[in-house]
């Protein structure tokens, strides 16, 4: 959400694995930056507008944490989703530059596994992740701005909706324009998503350079070199993370919190059918699809835990992105 809000501003301006605790933050991390929980991949929104996206992924077989052994069990996964930017207000001083303006982002994400030949449940046959978010950004000298955002979302197997799949963030984040090309960003979040309320550290890099072949580093969303084929089209070779964290209740352990992490690599091509519309299509293969689950505990965040895998596969992705 982060992530959506941070582009609406700019855009206005101009062996067995075990799970290591910093990988676990990985969903906490993406929780803030947003990107991950719409899953719009290329049909992410630069901008005011409204984007919908649809991916599928073909069964993959099951690695489990054990001893890394592909199993017969296979899961494919289908993702529709949905996001939209608003511009609530926005005030530039032309004297001095300095700038203050209110977003709202809107963001929703389902995910459909279908799972077969498993002998316990692992993955959960659906995910629904919806958030609404808040930010506020102004100008603090001609260095510094900040970044502030609240956002309220539910996160949630869809087995039964409780006020556990409630998840509460909000966090800060100064950002320093270090050149026209380069922003780096550090703050701290404060977030219920791992049970009881915990602070997690907020980093933003953005670079993108505008020449032939665009370099666009928009961490810890994407890593991305893109160029335009023509005026009305324009393909990227993109390297991207998505995760996020869910209460679930499939679990006969009781273990509620599962932590998501996905990571592809794929081309991307963008055709632009209008000044305000583009339709996007993008395909590869993803390098990485593991779930790990916890109890919402503090003590329980930073343990080992096994890492549920799926084989590495193809992707199919698209969509259409629609500025206002």
């Amino acid at each position: 959400m982060v992530h959506l809000l941070s582009c609406i501003q700019s855009r206005l301006t101009k062996k067995p694995f075990n799970h290591k605790p910093a990988y676990w933050l990985l969903p906490g991390l993406l929780l803030l930056s947003g990107a991950v929980k719409a899953q719009l991949g290329a049909s992410s929104l630069n901008g005011p507008g409204i984007a919908i996206n649809a991916d599928y992924q073909p069964s993959s077989h099951y690695i489990r944490p054990e001893d890394s052994l592909k199993m017969p069990a296979t899961s494919a996964q289908r993702r529709f989703s949905m996001g939209a930017g608003f511009l609530l207000s926005q005030k530039i001083d032309t004297a001095t530059g300095k700038m203050r303006i209110w977003n709202l982002g809107v963001m929703g994400s389902y995910t459909r596994f279908s799972n077969k030949d498993y002998e316990e449940n692992i993955f959960p046959k659906e995910l629904f992740g919806g958030e609404i978010a808040l930010q506020h950004m102004r100008s603090l000298n001609p260095k510094w701005s900040l970044m502030g955002v609240l956002s309220v979302g539910l996160y949630t197997d869809m087995e039964k909706i409780t006020y556990e799949d409630v998840f509460i963030t909000g966090g800060v984040i100064f950002i320093r324009k270090i050149n026209p090309k380069l922003n780096l960003g550090v703050g701290a979040a404060l977030t219920n998503s791992f049970g009881a309320p915990m602070v997690l550290p907020a980093l933003l890099v953005q670079w993108r350079t505008g020449n032939r072949f665009r370099v666009d580093i928009n961490f810890p969303e994407k890593l991305s070199v893109s160029s335009s084929l023509s005026k009305y089209d324009d393909l990227a070779l993109a390297f991207r993370f998505n995760g996020g964290a869910y209460d679930v209740e499939n679990r006969k352990d009781g273990k509620r919190l599962m932590g998501y992490q996905e990571m592809s690599l794929g081309l991307e091509n963008t055709l632009h059918l209008s000044k305000k519309i583009d339709f996007n299509l993008a395909g590869g293969t993803v390098l990485l699809r593991s779930a790990t689950f916890r109890d919402k505990k503090i003590s329980d965040i930073f343990s080992t835990r096994p890492e549920h895998r799926l084989a590495t596969n193809l992707y199919i992705s698209a969509g259409i992105r629609c500025r206002f």
